[in-house]
């Protein structure tokens, strides 16, 4: 018995040191949920009022029966809706390495690595730097559209 708590010390020893020499792989592989929650809410309440037509279709004395299926089908698109958007998000996943304010305009200009080591700029307005709250250092990532998004949580 002794020797197998022996080995469980051991190999959580080693499991810390491994930690210990690279601590912004744990960044790194947190996965982004920014989006999961947003759709599955929003599908429970585009589920619900579907379910509410749908239940008044099939039984008119019994509008409950398409609520709950209603919710259940919403919320399952949803979150694989929401789902998808956060697993493109991660796999473009950035960090922020310098912010420089642009002269006689509101607007800042953010420079992000990626995985490859490449830089690339984008031009944020002054509004949007406060609700994403960029940093250096924190973790980005582009939208379909070339917006920058901070997947760091508020």
């Amino acid at each position: 018995m002794s020797k197998m708590r022996k080995k469980d010390q051991n190999s959580n020893k080693k499991q810390d040191t491994i930690k210990d020499q690279n601590p912004s792989r744990e960044t790194d592989t947190k996965k982004v949920q920014r989006y999961t929650s947003l759709y599955m809410s929003l599908g429970m309440c585009f589920g619900l009022s579907m379910g509410l037509i749908y239940g008044q279709l099939l039984s008119p004395d019994n509008i409950s029966l398409g609520m709950c299926m209603g919710i259940s089908v919403g919320m399952c698109i949803g979150l694989a809706i929401g789902s998808a958007k956060d697993k493109r998000l991660s796999a473009h996943m950035m960090q922020v390495s310098r912010i420089e304010e642009i002269e006689e305009s509101a607007d800042l200009v953010i420079y992000a690595v990626d995985e490859n080591g490449t830089e690339k700029e984008y031009r944020v307005n002054e509004k949007a730097m406060k609700e994403q709250k960029f940093a250096p250092g924190s973790r980005v990532a582009e939208e379909t559209d070339g917006t920058l998004v901070s997947l760091e949580e508020e």
